[in-house]
């Protein structure tokens, strides 16, 4: 048997079939960018099943994928910053550490098994919460090249409810196809959002049952 590096070995993984995972570049221009895109969207957007598409942002090609949650702003908030739980809520996701926590700035360690792929991915993002509106992130280390993106979240029904868009941009290097990392991003992203969408919906659910309706 031929040994091979697993660096090298990691990188032919990429190759074949890659995720497309959380990102961000500039935490201010980018916000900007998307404001307009993200308020046009309740209407196009299915409230059951996530939609996908690809939008150009601050010149970099992002996939977008957006829900309409049946939550408030705050209670859908409360789930995306619960980074202690995030690996019982994302299937994707095997390990989530916050390695420097200064209140809305965070640098925060993830550890991603993409559906399909007999491997993990690490990096390190630097994050920056705007609550309860916008999580925006950008890779500092690790796997991939550039690992940029953000979690907006929109009131809607009077604020009940929740538009969450959910936009990556993922860059892998030479030896990581960008059109292979795309077509991973399409698979891997709506399970993530219909994740965050179950997991919050069935807590409110949960939370909301009177005292004796409870299973004694």
């Amino acid at each position: 048997m031929i040994y091979m590096p697993r660096l090298f070995s990691k990188s032919l993984l990429i190759s074949t079939l890659v995720v497309g995972a959380l990102g961000f570049q500039n935490f201010n221009t980018l916000q900007n960018a998307v404001q307009a895109k993200c308020s046009s969207s309740l209407n196009q957007t299915d409230g059951d099943k996530p939609s996908m598409v690809e939008e150009t942002i601050n010149g970099k090609n992002y996939c977008v994928s957006r829900v309409l949650v049946k939550a408030s702003p705050e209670q859908v908030w409360q789930v995306l910053t619960d980074y202690r739980h995030a690996t019982k809520i994302f299937p994707l996701l095997k390990k989530c550490e916050i390695t420097k926590d200064n209140g809305c700035n965070k640098l925060v360690r993830h550890e991603i098994a993409p559906s399909g792929i007999p491997d993990t991915f690490e990096y390190i993002l630097e994050v920056r919460e705007t609550a309860p509106k916008i999580v925006e992130w950008r890779r500092l280390s690790g796997d991939f090249k550039e690992v940029d993106g953000f979690w907006k979240l929109e009131p809607a029904n009077f604020g009940n409810y929740t538009l969450v868009t959910y936009a990556s941009h993922v860059t892998g290097g030479f030896l990581m196809p960008q059109m292979i990392i795309k077509r991973q991003s399409h698979i891997d992203m709506p399970n993530t959002l219909s994740a965050l969408k179950k997991h919050t919906e069935n807590t409110i659910q949960i939370a909301s049952r009177k005292p004796d309706t409870v299973t004694r």
